[in-house]
């Protein structure tokens, strides 16, 4: 019956640890668990190039990286891509980037003429009106241009994180074309021009596309003048033939204006300001034409007797067109108020407001008010962009460094302390000093009144920050909470426990254990059966490469005593030990661990581990009564003798174990051993009375208290 039940359970134990080998040969070779997170989350991370497959969204935790140097991509949507130079050689490191929003342009049309107008940005095409994107923070040019119309350029500056609405109107160009002022020495000449009559001399064409053109003027009875010119947009051309055989006797003409210092010009070219006399006039009709500032143009045909002088009296009217007036915001939504009244949402065009100086307010929620002053006058527009800054924070920054800069958005505010305003918005703080790690956060200050304070806490290179410490603290309390007592690995320093259990052979058996470092663990044991009451020592080596595996080597030592029998009298007839037989034990064991453990939430749940183990025994132990029968029978029938001193074995042990963690504070467990190798101990043999030799199969119930 015992060989039967030993040989099954070696069996059970045997298969369980090919089991776990196959369990643990899952584990990736060359790979090590570590945290990758980013500021902020949510950003897309590739190993070594950011074509290959990503290896997950931040926060990443216990994400496995093969050993070695890496640099790890970063892609996150309206924020730059970034990188990061790594060297994965320490388990559950914790990497981190912080990656700087990108600015965003949005154009929409203002009017009709806008739309799908194309937008360019910096010179670079990148598409049509609606259009949203993103750009580098700082300064750019912003075109919206189509056929026809005039090309709309605004100059903007933009923060990181920053959204720019920029609603855009076009107008049409102005038409291309030009003017020809044609005279000649004869006047009622048919003009054609590109063989399309045009009236007759002296007269003004307007309208006249630019470009080269040909002029003929088909006097009667003379030959026809062609001449090819070429027309400059916005400019008038002057034409002047002479087509008579013999000019005339000349006569004088003498010009005088309203306007002062107005510009006389006769047949399109200047004879000076009025009043002015223009001697040496060629008798017959021409064109008169007077400019001034602050005037219309006024043409006037006249015409010139041979030998006589002509005056002409010149009216100009004042010019009556105001220049309108057109607010632009860089915020969508700002309210322009124009003279103290509402004008609605920029963008906003005022045509022919009174001329004079005007009040402009733009407003916007969470902005400063952005006040101007702006003229008007004849012809002259007035063109305002509103540069609207968000609302300013006052800040405080102080630091544990005497010697500590201040930098916001890559620029030096000086040393610390440091008392200052911000725009409300995202801004990158960070915090410098020699022989410190840097500290680098991202902050988004509000509109407030009340001044916000950031205390920041450096600390020397190679040491841990503030939030590595408390994540290293939460990682050990996570590995305190789950900790199990008979797993491989060591259990954390200053972690104690109580293990109280019962079984077989020993019926009952309380252990004590605590943590010394990280990978060493120490501890006590008292087991007994009442007739062997043992006490032992015990450390444990033991180091947990993987989360998922731990491996360990173990020594226990100790000895036992249990009451002495008193001589019988068939021992005291035979001379064998008249007085009293004594009971004690001395054992060393030898053993090497290895656990699977089970986490969920990051912390460990169940440990199942095996171990093999050597024990060294030499027991004292000559017991003989109705229950027991440990002594040798003489080849002479019926006599007995005392067994000859002590029993010394050497074994193998093979035995798993199965630790369910309940709470923080409790575990349940239970194991079982057998004997592989070796005899049995005959001070395990026979302890109620039902056989007279060892089991060589142990087994165990526990609870264990954490503390």
């Amino acid at each position: 019956m015992k060989r039967t039940l030993a040989g099954n359970g070696m069996a059970f134990l045997v298969a369980c640890v090919v089991w776990t080998g196959a369990s643990a040969a899952e584990a990736q070779p060359g790979t090590i668990p570590v945290n990758v997170e980013s500021t902020p989350p949510g950003a897309t991370v590739y190993v070594d190039s950011a074509s290959t497959a990503p290896i997950g969204t931040t926060p990443l935790t216990n994400v496995r990286i093969a050993r070695g140097n890496h640099t790890l991509f970063f892609r996150l949507a309206n924020h730059e891509d970034g990188q990061l130079q790594v060297n994965i050689r320490r388990r559950r490191e914790t990497f981190r980037v912080i990656l700087n929003p990108l600015s965003t342009i949005s154009v929409t049309a203002g009017n009709s003429a806008a739309e799908n107008a194309s937008v360019r940005v910096d010179g670079q095409p990148l598409g049509n009106i609606p259009y949203r994107g993103t750009v580098q923070p700082g300064r750019h040019l912003v075109q919206i241009g189509r056929e026809g119309y005039v090309t709309f350029s605004q100059w903007v500056e933009l923060a990181g994180g920053q959204v720019l609405t920029l609603p855009v109107m076009l107008e049409r160009e102005a038409p291309q074309t030009g003017s020809i002022l044609i005279a000649g020495d004869v006047s009622g000449a048919p003009i054609f021009i590109d063989g399309t009559p045009r009236g007759a001399t002296p007269t003004v064409i307007e309208g006249i596309t630019a470009g080269e053109h040909q002029i003929e003027i088909r006097p009667d009875g003379m030959d026809v003048f062609q001449q090819s010119i070429r027309v400059i947009a916005g400019e008038r051309l002057s034409v002047n033939p002479t087509m008579r055989p013999a000019p005339a006797r000349a006569g004088s003409l003498r010009v005088i204006a309203n306007a002062p210092n107005a510009a006389v010009t006769l047949d399109g070219e200047v004879i000076g300001q009025a009043p002015v006399t223009q001697q040496n006039v060629t008798p017959g009709e021409h064109i008169l034409e007077a400019t001034a500032d602050g005037y219309e143009t006024v043409q006037q045909p006249v015409t010139v007797e041979p030998g006589q002088q002509r005056v002409v009296s010149l009216r100009l009217e004042r010019r009556t067109r105001v220049g309108r007036i057109v607010v632009n915001a860089n915020v969508g939504g700002a309210t322009v108020t124009v003279d103290g009244e509402e004008r609605g949402p920029a963008p906003v065009v005022i045509e022919g407001p009174t001329a004079g100086a005007h009040a402009i307010l733009v407003t916007a929620e969470g902005h400063e008010e952005f006040r101007t002053t702006c003229e008007t006058g004849d012809s002259e527009d007035c063109e305002v962009t509103a540069q609207l800054r968000p609302i300013g924070t006052p800040v405080r920054v102080e630091a544990n460094v005497s010697r500590a800069e201040l930098f916001i958005d890559g620029e030096s505010r000086g040393p610390l302390p440091y008392e200052g305003a911000f725009p409300v918005g995202e801004h990158r703080l960070e915090v410098r000093a020699e022989g410190y790690t840097s500290h680098v956060e991202q902050v988004n200050l509000v509109s407030s009144t009340e001044p916000r304070g950031f205390n920041i806490a450096l600390v020397r290179e190679g040491e841990l920050t503030q939030e590595e410490r408390a994540t290293q603290a939460a990682e050990e309390q996570r590995r305190r909470e789950g900790a199990a007592t008979h797993a491989a690995a060591a259990l954390p320093s200053d972690l104690a426990i109580i293990d109280v259990s019962l079984g077989w052979p020993h019926i009952a058996e309380v252990r004590l254990g605590v943590g010394i470092f990280d990978w060493l663990e120490g501890g006590f044991g008292m087991r007994t059966f009442g007739r062997l009451t043992e006490f032992e020592g015990r450390a444990k080596i033991g180091v947990r490469p993987v989360r998922q595996v731990s491996v360990a080597a173990q020594a226990r030592f100790g000895g036992g005593i249990g009451p002495s029998r008193d001589a019988t009298d068939a021992e005291r007839a035979a001379t064998m030990n008249p007085e009293s037989h004594s009971v004690n034990s001395v054992f060393f064991n030898a053993e090497v661990l290895g656990t699977l453990h089970f986490s969920a939430r990051e912390r460990d749940q169940a440990a199942f581990t095996l171990w093999l183990g050597l024990d060294f025994a030499s027991d004292g132990y000559d017991w003989t009564g109705a229950d027991s029968d440990v002594l040798a029978h003489s080849p002479v029938a019926g006599v007995m003798t005392e067994r000859d001193g002590r029993q010394n074995t050497a074994s193998i042990r093979l035995g798993g174990s199965l630790e369910l963690v309940l709470s923080r504070h409790w575990n349940i467990w239970g194991l079982l051993e057998g004997n592989l190798a070796g005899p049995g101990r005959d001070v395990y043999g026979n302890i109620f009375g039902i056989e007279t030799a060892d089991t060589e199969l142990y087994f165990r119930l526990g609870l264990t208290h954490k503390f």
